[in-house]
C-alpha cells in the first residue's frame, strides 16, 4: 500500500469516528428535546421513553439522567428519581442543581438528613444559589417541627 493510501484510509476512519460521535450526540439531544416536548404536553409515558432512550444511547449524559430523574419526581417515582440523580451527580459532581434535585427527592421520601446534606453540598458549590437557601430553610423548619413532635411534653 502506498503511504498516501494509508493516510487516506486513516483520515477516512478518523472522520467516520468523529461523524458517528457527532450524530450520536445530536440524536441524544433530539431525544432529550423530544422528551421535554412530550412532558410539556402532559405525555409522561412518552417523555419517560424518550429520556430512557437518551440515557441508553449516551449513558454518560448527565443531562439525560437529570431529565429522567426530574420526570420521575413529577411522576412520584421517588426511588427511581434518586437513582437517576445519583447517576447524574456521578457524571457531573460540580452541578449544584443536581444536588437540589436529589434533595427534593429525599424530602419526598422523608429522608430529611440526606436532603439537608445534599442542600449543603449545593450551597458549598454555589453559595449564591437562592433555590438552595430556600430549600435549606424549609428543611430546617420541617426538622424543627418534627423534633417538637418527638420531644416528650413537660406535663
Amino acid at each position: 500500500m502506498k503511504p498516501y493510501q494509508g493516510k487516506k484510509i486513516f483520515l477516512t476512519a478518523l472522520f467516520s469516528l468523529v461523524l458517528c460521535g457527532t450524530l450520536q450526540a445530536s440524536n441524544n439531544t433530539d431525544l432529550i428535546s423530544s422528551g421535554d416536548n412530550f412532558w410539556s404536553q402532559g405525555k409522561l409515558i412518552e417523555a419517560e421513553t424518550a429520556f430512557k432512550n437518551a440515557v441508553k444511547e449516551v449513558p454518560d449524559s448527565s443531562t439525560a439522567h437529570q431529565r429522567l430523574a426530574s420526570l420521575y419526581l413529577t411522576m412520584n417515582k421517588t426511588r427511581e428519581a434518586i437513582s437517576e440523580y445519583q447517576d447524574a451527580i456521578a457524571l457531573d459532581s460540580e452541578n449544584p442543581k443536581l444536588f437540589i434535585g436529589i434533595a427534593i427527592a429525599y424530602l419526598h421520601s422523608k429522608y430529611y438528613n440526606m436532603a439537608e446534606a445534599m442542600v449543603m453540598q449545593a450551597i458549598e458549590l454555589n453559595p449564591e444559589l437562592a433555590q438552595a437557601k430556600k430549600l435549606k430553610t424549609y428543611i430546617d423548619t420541617k426538622k424543627g417541627i418534627l423534633n417538637k413532635k418527638e420531644a416528650p411534653s413537660a406535663h
